[in-house]
């Protein structure tokens, strides 16, 4: 269910066993790269972070199949995927929608295989990388953000930061989509996210994962209007919001 998981069990178990699942859940404390943001390191090491986006890219093609069924994309021409890892839900996007257009915002190995799954597609006119870091570079236009397990990955006062940079950088009428594992509203499951919030303690220093009602307050929060929170694939949701027109 959850890439982080798959990989980060993996790497548990042929590391140093499974104690460190219980140290995370007592200590509220990353345990795996001592402290540095996951990111940050794989960063540094193209290998890795290109090994982690074919891991994610075989179990990120279902769900960005599923989300497009409870979203009209029809007014939409241009697709930010920001974060996008492999390019899979650029690539479900622009086969079910012909007139959309995508960008892969990522940092640059990760593109490269982005550009492999795009190109085995046929789809090299229609989606495009852009190699960068999403917090530093600016967003190029589209009218459409598209955000995959990246909220999750990071505090919510970086995921609020990268919320208001889309919020700024879309045009009026434009929108932002955040797919995502979520909890019940009062945090009492599923059982599934629980584990994924696991996961995201084990490897991330300051992730973890949202209900839709704390999504949708950051949205809120960040100016956008006609929120809404929908279910689409297994446990995964979308949570959408729109920039209103100019006053």
């Amino acid at each position: 269910m959850a890439p982080l998981w798959d990989i980060g069990i993996d790497h548990v178990s042929n590391g140093f066993s499974y104690d460190p699942i219980e140290r995370a859940v007592q200590t509220d404390a990353q345990q795996v790269f001592q402290g540095e943001h996951v990111f940050k390191t794989l960063e540094e090491q193209a290998e890795m972070a290109q090994a982690l986006t074919r891991a994610m890219h075989s179990i990120s093609v279902g769900p960005a199949l599923a989300w497009l069924d409870a979203s009209d994309l029809s007014g939409c021409q241009r697709m930010l995927d920001v974060g996008g890892g492999s390019g899979a839900h650029a690539i479900g996007a622009v086969t079910r929608w012909p007139q959309l257009r995508a960008v892969v915002l990522d940092l640059p190995p990760v593109c490269e295989v982005a550009e492999e799954f795009i190109a085995k597609q046929g789809l090299q006119d229609r989606i495009e990388t852009q190699p960068g870091d999403m917090w530093e570079d600016p967003f190029p236009k589209a009218d459409l953000h598209f955000y995959a397990n990246i909220h999750h990955d990071w505090s919510r006062e970086k995921g609020t930061s990268l919320t208001r940079k889309s919020f700024e950088s879309l045009p009026p009428g434009g929108r932002i989509v955040v797919h995502e594992t979520l909890f019940h509203d009062d945090k009492t499951g599923p059982f599934a996210t629980a584990g994924y919030n696991i996961a995201m303690l084990v490897w991330s220093v300051d992730g973890g994962q949202y209900s839709g009602r704390e999504l949708s307050g950051i949205l809120a929060d960040a100016g956008f209007r006609s929120i809404e929170t929908k279910p689409t694939f297994g446990y995964n949701s979308i949570v959408t919001g729109v920039k209103p027109a100019a006053p």
